[in-house]
């Protein structure tokens, strides 16, 4: 009986295939703070409401730190960029000067005014 000879053995293949990864990259630039609107001086008759408004942009969302001079019958609000500062019944020591601070991780900015608290006017009284 005679060898059989092998066949040459078989060639090697590869076959490979593409690999894909996606991914979505949201890109969010930093802004420093930005007053858009600032806050402005105000004469109120003692006994009524003051309010300080500012319009405060940035990115991050800047923290805002109020500072004022005299009474502590303050309320603070904020809603959508809108900062404020109410003071329900403005009394004599709340006069002064209110300040506002608006700080992110790209910076700071500042922003002042004054409340001037002004004395009611005698109701006016009619003679016949």
């Amino acid at each position: 009986m005679g060898l059989a000879q092998s066949p040459s053995p078989p060639a090697l293949s590869c076959l490979a295939e593409e690999l894909t990864c996606s991914a979505r990259l949201t890109v969010r630039p930093s802004i420093q703070p930005l007053f858009t609107r600032k806050l402005e001086d105000l004469a109120v008759v003692k006994g009524r409401m003051a309010r300080f408004d500012c319009k405060i942009s940035g990115t991050p969302m800047p923290t805002v730190t109020w500072t004022h001079f005299g009474s502590e019958n303050v309320r603070l609000q904020q809603e959508r960029g809108l900062h404020s500062l109410l003071i329900v019944h403005v009394d004599s020591e709340d006069e002064g000067q209110y300040g506002v601070c608006a700080t992110n991780e790209q910076g700071q900015a500042e922003c002042t005014a004054e409340l001037y608290v002004e004395e009611p006017r005698p109701a006016a009284t009619s003679h016949r």
